[in-house]
C-alpha cells in the first residue's frame, strides 16, 4: 500500500517536531506508558495536552507539565505545595527580547537609514502555577 505523499510530510513534520521537544508530554508519556495507562481517561486527556486540573496528583502533574522551576512549601507539615512553571526569563531570552533592529529605504533617492537599539521591554517570563494540598490539585493556573 502507499502512503500518499501528504500524509508523508505531516508524518515527517510531527516526527521532526517531538524529536525537538524532549520534554513534551508525548516524550513524558512514552517513558511511563503503563501509568499512564492506568489513570482514567480524564487524566489521561489533560496529560496529553499539557494541561494540570483539579484533583491530579503531583505524579499525573509532573507528566502533563515536566518538573517545576519552582516547588514552595505553604503549610509546616508540607501538605500545601505551589509548582511554579515559568517559560521565558533567563539572561539568553532577556538579551534577545531587549534587542530592536529597524530597517528603512527611500523611493526616488529620498534616503536609506538603519538604527539598531536595545528595546529595553523589561518583559517578565510567563508564570503557571499549580497549587497541591494533601497531593492533589486544588487550583491551577
Amino acid at each position: 500500500m502507499k502512503t500518499p505523499a501528504l500524509l508523508k510530510v505531516i508524518i515527517a513534520g510531527l516526527s521532526l517536531g517531538l524529536g525537538s521537544c524532549s520534554t513534551s508530554p508525548l516524550s513524558r508519556i512514552d517513558q511511563n506508558r503503563a501509568k499512564y495507562e492506568s489513570w482514567p481517561l480524564e487524566v489521561q486527556e489533560a496529560v496529553l495536552n499539557g494541561e494540570a486540573r483539579k484533583g491530579m496528583t503531583r505524579e499525573q502533574v509532573e507528566m502533563a507539565l515536566g518538573k517545576p522551576s519552582e516547588i514552595v512549601t505553604r503549610s509546616a507539615t508540607g501538605d500545601d505545595e505551589v509548582w511554579v512553571y515559568r517559560k521565558g526569563g533567563g539572561m539568553g531570552s532577556s538579551l534577545l527580547n531587549s534587542t530592536g533592529v529597524s530597517l528603512g529605504t527611500g523611493i526616488g533617492g529620498v534616503g536609506v537609514g538603519t538604527a539598531v537599539g536595545g528595546g529595553g521591554r523589561g518583559q517578565t517570563p510567563e508564570e503557571k502555577e499549580v497549587v497541591f494540598s494533601q497531593g492533589v490539585v486544588v487550583r491551577s493556573g
